[in-house]
């Protein structure tokens, strides 16, 4: 019996590139990496306050709502050590508003910005830093000054796709409802996929879904008809350990959209479950977080 070839290119991701950031490595920190957000952990223990500038220096990059949940997690941390009146909070974002395919989300981030007196600049990208004068460089030209400074930093595709051919203007282009590649048999999913949705695991693991239904069919001689539905949850750290929930659409043809839950300590137990459910499935092992502690 012929078997045909088939390849699916999984867990891959996106590679992060700090140093393509001019002054990122010298002069700023980044917290998308696990060795990052471990030496940003022992920064923070010793910063006594002042202009923290949270930024995105790149596009695309990884989960949206990344640098608006750590903009209010750092007030939170900035008040709780009693800093936060000697501190200011900038975030600067390539995104017109928080979280776009969500009106009701972006409202109640932007409320909550506001409240905490975070700064939002919209529509911005960070080019680089000038490490000795310690000013972010704006893409319009601009400086912000800073004493803390955390960029999400540039995403890239991995070498090995890069080198075999796979990738048009940086990343893998499939068929957003398949998610086959130009090249038959040879599927890829997640982060590394120009596919439209946003780089998050929840959108790689349905893509992933269907891509194995997809194989399974080449490799049995039936039919598949298992299509991406573009449909992901995101859970938004919202501070004082509430969490928020936007269940988004990215279906190709049609505009994006979701719908929002407001924060709440329930919906903070659920990330948890939602967190712990996922290790255990595509880990094999237990997770028990820490106790929050979240306000009454």
């Amino acid at each position: 019996m012929h078997i045909p070839r088939v390849i699916v290119l999984g867990a891959l991701g996106a590679d992060l590139d700090p140093g393509a950031t001019p002054g990122l490595v010298e002069g700023g920190h980044e917290f998308y990496t696990v060795n990052g957000a471990f030496a940003l952990r022992d920064v923070l223990a010793q910063f006594s306050g002042g202009r923290v500038v949270i930024a995105v220096t790149s596009t695309p990059f990884k989960c949206p709502p990344a640098p608006s949940e750590t903009a209010l997690l750092m007030h939170d941390f900035l008040r709780d050590r009693g800093l936060r009146d000697r501190s200011s909070i900038a975030l600067i974002s390539p995104l017109p508003v928080p979280i776009p395919p969500s009106p009701q989300a972006s409202e109640a981030l932007l409320v909550a910005f506001a409240e905490r007196g975070i700064n939002w600049h919209p529509n911005q990208l960070v080019r680089g830093l000038d490490a000795t004068r310690r000013v972010a460089l704006l893409g319009d030209g601009d400086e912000m000054p800073y004493d803390l400074f955390l960029g999400v930093p540039k995403h890239t595709a991995p070498a090995v796709v890069v080198d075999a051919g796979l990738t048009v203007d940086g990343w893998i282009p499939v068929d957003p409802l398949t998610l086959e590649t130009s090249f038959p048999g040879v599927f890829a999913v997640g982060d590394v996929t120009s596919v439209g949705t946003p780089k998050a695991g929840v959108f790689a693991e349905g893509q992933a879904a269907v891509a194995a239904d997809r194989v399974t069919a080449l490799l049995t001689g039936t039919a598949a008809d298992a299509e991406y539905d573009g449909r992901g949850t995101c859970w938004i750290e919202m501070g004082d350990h509430r969490v928020g929930r936007v269940d988004v659409t990215f279906r190709t043809g049609t505009a994006p959209s979701g719908d929002f839950d407001a924060p709440s300590v329930e919906l903070a137990a659920g990330k948890i479950e939602f967190g712990r459910s996922r290790v255990a499935r595509w880990f094999d092992r237990q997770w028990e977080p820490a106790d929050p502690s979240p306000a009454s």
